[in-house]
């Protein structure tokens, strides 16, 4: 396997999707971790912050700064539960439900500009690694992986 070519292709998808994300949510000052976020609570909607963590495979810092400032522009909101003062649920505000179908439109363009040209039997069988190439990165151990480790510096 090329691991160099593999490493700038995975690079270069990450870079450009984050690079579109970012220009098309402009208009709203929405980051691309917001975005995410978002996304993600347009079928999580009323989830605690912890669930929205496993969901986005991010770490719970991100997602409470994520949180935080997505409440500050208005885009959602915090409840706190009956049961237990504790818990708190996240719910998404008008504001943001508006931009619901925008955002999956754009995101259907990305999708489509990238896979241009690739027979659909293709897709399909690169989908597939892809998802498993993606569960792989949000359960790898990243400390013992480290190169640092192994170099001893």
């Amino acid at each position: 396997m090329d691991y160099l070519k593999a490493g700038h292709d995975f690079g270069v998808i990450n870079r450009r999707s984050q690079a579109y994300v970012t220009e098309i949510c402009r208009p709203w000052d929405l980051s691309y971790s917001e975005h995410i976020l978002l996304m993600s609570l347009y079928t999580r909607n009323g989830c605690q912050q912890s669930e929205l963590c496993k969901a986005i495979e991010a770490d719970k810092a991100l997602v409470a700064r994520c949180v935080k400032t997505l409440e500050e522009k208005g885009f959602l909101c915090r409840r706190q539960s009956d049961q237990d003062r504790r818990v708190k649920y996240i719910y998404l505000t008008q504001k943001a439900w508006s931009l619901q179908e925008r955002m999956e439109h754009f995101l259907k363009k990305w999708v489509e500009a990238l896979v241009q040209g690739i027979d659909a039997e293709e897709l399909d069988k690169a989908l597939c690694i892809m998802h498993a190439v993606a569960e792989n990165a949000a359960h790898a151990d990243i400390p013992a992986l480290s190169a640092v480790k192994e170099m001893n510096v």
